[in-house]
């Protein structure tokens, strides 16, 4: 079993009539799982699939998204995870740099893909087709399972690439660390284009448990997430805080709580919080757990105990290794730090990655040799992270010794944002902060040169939009003269960080509510982004919205209204002007019912 589905494989032959997926209502058998992802493989294999080939993967969140993940690695190749939401123009980027030649999709969802990639619509594959096992694939332990892409900070995203036996190392010591057992229910609620819901998906499919897809639009509302928790027990639940936190506003905590195991991870977690948590769910399980991309998902965990650990940052610990995992805390010329001192986390193990696709330089300055080793062959990650070692031995996090921070559970490389600032002709220099866990952008814009149009921060927004996935997008654009300098003549960004942010300029003129329902989402969201007015024409994300504030304003909706909506119908709706009549119109139908009392609507 030297390769990820041989895991999945070996434990559908233990379990086949035990049900391996489950999707709003669907569910799919280990036997069924195994057939299909065997069709499909097949087919994909006399289209070229194999060994070292990467295949994409453009699909929301179903059934055929585990199906056709399974069925690239069956298939021998590797696949590549794109988000549908990304912008086109980052799409085209990846399929070109990982050579992606085929893409799995639907047909919905056809003219999205870049044209390099030719789509095969899995709504129209033929699953009655024999699905035997396909015996020798050629494919080994040390081929390409996967390539994920992160930010990069030199204005492009660069792909982190995963060998068969990085991952299956990892399911295995995971799976042990969270002491999971055949037949738990576990929950995905993350994107495949970041690797946070591995730690779900294949230790889920491997120890024979029940995943469930929950779809985009549970995972993003209070009201649907719940529903799905009353009416299907989980007990494995992998989640970043912040998202978590923000699902849980509006309402008690104990109803969003998986039965068993609560896993944390992709940013910090405050220990008030998690007593909080305990408090709500005392019979879950709650855990930590640390990793970049580069060493395969997660090589730190931490599992909270009868009593909360005191730490300097009033955080939880990042924890203690999984097994055949070495942390090194290093000084700036490579030597072990004291107990309790700060350094970087560096790590080897079987779990550190292949590189950085087409990016040899890079690969060779974060992926170094292993001084400590006695294997000459050994590497180590160099992730820029700092940390401490406390007294118990667990390491804490320290923050970063970079431009890299997370936001909302993603890696940001600050210098692609400002990368892509600088792309339109009339910026000057750009740099850009995080400030109260928000992107800031900061611009110095050019005196002098032949341009037509005045810079504005709309304008600039919408260049990034064209560029950069919602969650990178400054929350605010601060357009100066001339940014400021230290005596040595490098950008000052602590004085940058000290600058008083000023409400974001409007695209268009203020127009106040005409309606009570307009006056009711104004007031929402003129409460949600620290604003004394918000007009019916504003796009509340140019003044500074993101998901998870969205996340909020669907709860504040539902108790306004009684009708629960969806992320996706704010952002198709960004303004007051647009979303009121909607409002209005469920209502009506919410309304309608004979016995005069109104009910919730779920569009």
């Amino acid at each position: 079993m030297n390769c990820l589905h041989h895991l999945i494989e070996a434990q559908s032959g233990r379990t086949p009539d035990a049900d391996a997926l489950a999707f709003e209502g669907e569910r799919l058998t280990y036997r069924e799982l195994e057939r299909r992802a065997n069709a499909l493989a097949r087919h994909l294999r006399r289209l070229g699939a194999g060994p070292e080939v990467c295949v994409g993967l453009y699909l929301e969140r179903s059934l055929e998204m585990v199906i056709a993940l399974l069925a690239v690695l069956k298939s021998g190749a590797a696949y590549v995870p794109m988000d549908v939401a990304f912008p086109r123009e980052r799409l085209a980027f990846m399929v070109c740099d990982a050579g992606v030649k085929l893409a799995l999709t639907h047909s919905r969802l056809a003219g999205k893909l870049p044209a390099q990639a030719r789509p095969f619509y899995l709504d129209e594959f033929d699953w009655s087709e024999a699905g035997t096992p396909l015996g020798d694939t050629g494919v080994k332990a040390e081929n390409l399972a996967y390539v994920i892409y992160t930010s990069g900070s030199t204005g492009q995203p660069k792909g982190v690439c995963i060998e068969h036996r990085n991952i299956v190392h990892y399911v295995r010591g995971v799976a042990e660390r969270l002491q999971l057992e055949p037949g738990m229910a576990h929950a995905t609620v993350s994107t495949l284009a970041a690797d946070l819901g591995n730690t779900v998906i294949f230790p889920a499919l491997a120890t024979g448990g029940c995943l469930h897809v929950m779809a985009q639009e549970r995972a993003e509302s209070r009201a649907l997430f719940a529903e799905y928790l009353r009416a299907n027990r989980i007990d494995v639940l992998k989640i970043v805080p912040s998202h978590l936190a923000a699902l849980q506003s509006g309402g008690p905590a104990e109803e969003l709580m998986p039965a068993r195991r609560l896993v944390l991870g992709g940013e910090a977690s405050r220990l008030e919080w998690i007593e909080r948590l305990r408090a709500a769910a005392p019979h879950c399980a709650i855990y930590n757990h640390y990793g970049p991309t580069e060493t395969t998902v997660g090589v730190l965990t931490y599992r909270v105990g009868a009593e909360l650990p005191r730490t300097p940052s009033l955080s939880l610990p990042l924890g203690k290794p999984l097994p055949d995992t070495q942390i090194y805390l290093l000084d700036p010329e490579g030597r072990p730090v004291p107990a309790g001192e700060k350094g970087e986390i560096c790590i080897g193990g079987r779990g550190v990655g292949r590189g950085y696709l087409n990016r040899p330089e890079l690969s060779t300055e974060r992926f170094v040799p292993d001084p400590f080793s006695a294997d000459p062959q050994a590497r180590m990650y160099r992730t820029g992270d700092l940390g401490r070692m406390l007294a118990e031995g667990d390491i804490e996090f320290c923050g970063r010794g970079d431009h890299q921070v997370k936001v909302h559970g993603y890696r940001v490389e600050l210098g692609e944002i400002e990368a892509a600032l600088r792309d339109d002709d009339r910026v000057q220099d750009a740099v850009v902060l995080l400030r109260d866990e928000q992107l800031v952008a900061f611009v110095g814009s050019k005196i002098t040169g032949p341009f037509v149009d005045p810079l504005t921060a709309p304008v600039l927004r919408e260049n990034l939009k064209k560029r950069l996935p919602q969650y990178m997008l400054p929350s605010a654009i601060v357009l100066l003269e001339k940014l400021p300098l230290t005596a040595n003549g490098k950008i000052d960004r602590h004085a940058l960080a000290g600058l008083q942010v000023e409400a974001q300029e409007r695209k268009t003129d203020y127009v106040a509510p005409r309606t009570e329902t307009e006056q009711s989402l104004a007031t929402i969201w003129g409460e949600l982004l620290g604003l004394d007015q918000v007009g019916v024409d504003d796009d509340v994300f140019d003044l500074g919205a993101h998901s998870l504030l969205a996340m909020k304003a669907l709860v504040r909706i539902r108790e306004a209204f009684g009708i629960n909506l969806v992320l996706r119908n704010l952002f198709e709706h960004p303004t007051v002007a647009q979303l009121a009549p909607m409002i209005d119109g469920l209502a009506s139908l919410a309304a309608a019912p004979a016995s005069g009392e109104r009910e919730e609507f779920v569009l």
